[in-house]
C-alpha cells in the first residue's frame, strides 16, 4: 500500500471482509475496533523496538493499513 487510493481499496475490502466474515474480526463494533486502534496503537512503539525498526513520526500508507488489521483482532 503505497498510495492515498491503495488505502481507500484496502478500507473497502476490509469492510466487505467483514461483512462476509464477521467471525474472522474479534473487534467487530465500532467501538471495539477503535478501541483496539487506540489500544494498539498505543502500544506500538514496542512492536517496532522489538522488530528492529524505528517508531515512525509520521504514518505512511501502508502503516494506516496496518493498523486497521492489527485492530480487526488487537487486545
Amino acid at each position: 500500500m503505497r498510495t492515498r487510493e491503495d488505502l481507500v481499496a484496502f478500507l473497502q475490502l476490509a469492510a466487505e471482509d467483514l461483512a462476509a466474515h464477521p467471525e474472522d474480526w474479534e473487534n467487530d463494533s465500532l467501538p471495539a475496533f477503535l478501541e483496539a486502534w487506540a489500544a494498539w496503537l498505543n502500544d506500538c512503539p514496542g512492536w517496532f523496538r522489538n522488530n528492529g525498526q524505528e517508531v515512525p513520526e509520521w504514518p505512511s500508507w501502508k502503516l494506516v493499513g496496518d493498523m486497521v488489521m492489527a485492530a480487526r483482532a488487537y487486545e
